[in-house]
């Protein structure tokens, strides 16, 4: 009989003590999925709950190493959103920022299913876009309004080290035109970014709610990534099923994602960015992780070798290019 995998001690006593139970009283399951924390299911007498570590070396084939901190970063990105959002943003139970270790709430696959998965299935609602743009669009204009989390999230290392590096700087040498969303993202930032909103990090359910994820690479940064990174994604997914109804789902993101941000720009409170240099920073992101994706140290699994192509000489032909307004991009995506 094989035995089931079980955590070290020391992770073991860290949940316990978090959770204030004895280290006897919790039963562990492993987790698949991710590349960058180990993850568990972790379940008491009366209730279920995630753990996760962050790795200092993240599973993928390429060399990526990442400081374990960004554990804190996920934590304090989902606190601080909460209030905004509200049940949207994953629940967090505890954490020990020492240990790099979080405990947040459990979501039961009976109920809870990844978007990423329910998209390359073929089940592609429409309404879950919008809302995602909204949610999404409400985070960076909640966040534009204060401007004091410049410094609660400053921590443009960890950003540097988890998506401009293996991401981008990677590809430097071989294709220089990612030079230009380099050095946008290196920029001052304007509003928080999720750092890594991509449909696998978000969990749907049938009476579309959803529940955000993952916030590792949270920072002040770049107002165009977190659409851009999303938009990529879904793009991604239609070049590998073929389904346009991803590409309405994108138009529909990024329809709501303008209605709320497109809130502070008009009160002029605390503007994002002019429309032009939001389009800009999307329209980079979005070729930039196109390539990324395929070339970077962490390709997507999904695509075949002549989707891979395909990919990539988009990306490289919109890096090529000035960029254009988002709604132009998607109302022409297929032409291109």
């Amino acid at each position: 009989m094989t035995r089931e995998v079980q955590p070290g001690t020391e992770f073991r006593n860290a949940v316990a003590r978090l959770l204030e139970v004895e280290p006897s009283a919790l039963t562990f399951t492993r987790l698949s999925g991710g590349v960058s924390s180990d993850i568990w299911r972790v379940d008491t007498a009366g209730a279920s709950y995630c753990a996760k570590r962050a790795l200092p070396r993240l599973k993928v084939e390429a060399l990526w190493e990442a400081p374990t901190a960004r554990n804190a970063e996920e934590v304090r990105w989902l606190r601080t959103v909460r209030p905004w959002i509200g049940e949207q943003a994953a629940e967090v139970t505890a954490a020990d920022e020492q240990r790099g270790i979080a405990v947040l709430a459990w979501y039961d696959p009976q109920r809870w299913r990844n978007w990423k998965a329910e998209l390359l299935g073929g089940r592609v609602n429409i309404e879950i876009a919008a809302q995602l743009g909204h949610l999404l669009g409400t985070i960076a204009r909640r966040a534009a309004e204060q401007p004091a989390l410049a410094r609660s999230f400053d921590n443009r290392t960890l950003f540097d080290a988890l998506r401009v590096d293996p991401f981008f700087r990677h590809l430097l040498s071989r294709y220089p035109a990612v030079a230009e969303l380099i050095s946008e993202l290196e920029q001052r930032g304007a509003t928080l970014i999720h750092g890594d909103f991509s449909p696998k990090n978000i969990l749907v359910d049938d009476r579309c709610d959803v529940r955000v994820l993952d916030a590792e690479c949270a920072t002040w940064g770049a107002a165009g990534f977190d659409p851009g990174y999303l938009l990529a994604h879904l793009l991604l997914k239609l070049e590998h099923t073929g389904n346009r109804a991803l590409l309405s789902a994108a138009k529909a993101f990024w329809r709501c994602y303008q209605i709320e941000t497109g809130l502070a720009r008009q009160t002029r409170t605390h503007p994002l960015l002019k429309e032009q240099d939001l389009d800009r920073q999307v329209y980079l992101t979005l070729a930039g992780m196109l390539l990324a994706r395929v070339d970077g140290k962490s390709p997507v699994d999904y695509l075949t070798d002549a989707q891979q192509r395909s990919v990539r000489a988009r990306a490289l032909s919109l890096l090529s290019q000035p960029p254009v307004a988002t709604t132009a991009l998607l109302n022409d995506w297929l032409a291109y």
